[in-house]
């Protein structure tokens, strides 16, 4: 190649290099803008600006993260781009794990990341997502992978998805005999304290000795001795007219009613209780409170309308409950005024024809 090619091989390659810069600047001026979200240092956490709730005394409450936050003393990490709720004292309260995190006994569960998580004040497990089973003795076999798990603050079991069932002994007290009964598998069981079943399906109907039968395939809670608390209450052998059949009731630890539905209009002193609305009892088996189906006097010259609830004492003085008193219908608002037509004049009387 001579001396002249070569300067005009160069000139050609400097020529179309200097074309080709404005086309790649003009390129980079118009890629979009990286897209961000406007974050702000709440404390020792990064918040999402629009999404800050604070307390009445300006401490951060809940906000939707910016990035994931590791919880000090606690091994865990929240999730970015999820709600965190702090408790009144600004512990965390709640999140949403960013990964797995393996308790060891006594909880002894892997909780899932992706899920809410729940942490008592003392920073211990309250409430997750299981990822792996959890051998539940206190349940009688598993609790169930991907179902929620509850703990005491002490790391105990306190309600889990069994995956088998529980056979719970008869308790017989003196105040009422509860028969045997079995929990359903894959259904929620939840346990007291002292280890003893406080929720859940039984899969036979449960005779209370004097009180009735709780339904089976219902949800039944029992106190921390075995005898039933709540549950879906049916006729006994013998007629007791004091809860409504088919219905929610629950007991006192003595195995009396407590609340229910009334099945009946019930006399009570002064007070006529209105059937199929809400009735407490005391544990003597006395009512403590009702809806009145008619109207009741308080005291002379004072009456307590008709579906208002009322506390009805030992004594039988009624009490109405604060705003429980039934609103009056507003009254229809009177037909607008028609304008009466002009009235006609009366025609004079003819005059007679003479004759």
């Amino acid at each position: 190649m001579t001396h002249k090619q070569l300067s005009i091989t160069l000139l050609a390659f400097l020529l179309s290099a200097t074309a080709s810069l404005p086309i790649a600047a003009a390129a980079k001026q118009e890629a979009p803008p990286s897209q961000s979200v406007t974050g702000k240092i709440v404390g020792k956490v990064s918040c999402q600006v629009s999404s800050i709730e604070k307390n009445a005394d300006g401490t951060l409450k809940k906000c939707v993260l910016t990035e994931n936050k590791t919880i000090p003393g606690a091994d865990f990490t929240c999730s970015a781009n999820k709600p965190m709720t702090l408790d009144a004292e600004g512990n965390l309260a709640q999140c949403t794990l960013a990964f797995d995190r393996s308790y060891p006994d006594p909880v002894g569960v892997v909780c899932d990341d992706g899920h809410t998580i729940d942490v008592y004040p003392n920073g211990n497990l309250a409430k997750c997502t299981a990822a792996t089973p959890k051998t539940a003795v206190l349940v009688g076999g598993t609790c169930a992978v991907n179902q929620p798990v509850e703990f005491y603050s002490d790391g105990q079991l306190k309600e889990c998805t069994s995956v088998t069932g529980r056979k719970i002994t008869e308790t017989n007290t003196k105040e009422v005999y509860i028969s045997e009964l079995t929990c359903a598998p894959n259904s929620v069981v939840a346990i007291h304290p002292n280890g003893k079943v406080a929720k859940c399906t039984p899969t036979d109907a449960v005779f209370m000795r004097g009180k009735g039968t709780c339904l089976a395939n219902e949800q039944i809670l029992l106190h921390p001795d075995g005898k039933v608390q709540e549950c879906t209450y049916t006729y006994p052998l013998y007629q007791n007219r004091s809860c409504k059949v088919e219905d929610r009731a629950s007991f006192h630890p003595n195995g009396n009613f407590k609340d229910c539905t009334l099945p009946d209009d019930k006399q009570v002193g002064k007070a006529l209780c209105k059937a199929d609305a809400p009735v407490s009892y005391r544990a003597d088996g006395t009512v403590a409170s009702c809806t009145l189906a008619a109207p009741a006097e308080q005291a002379p010259g004072k009456v307590i309308p008709a579906g208002a609830v009322v506390t009805i004492d030992e004594k039988q003085v009624l009490t109405e409950k604060p705003g429980t008193a039934p609103v009056k219908p507003t009254p229809p608002a009177p037909p607008a005024a028609t304008a009466k037509p002009a009235a006609t004049p009366e025609k004079p009387a003819a005059t007679p024809e003479k004759k």
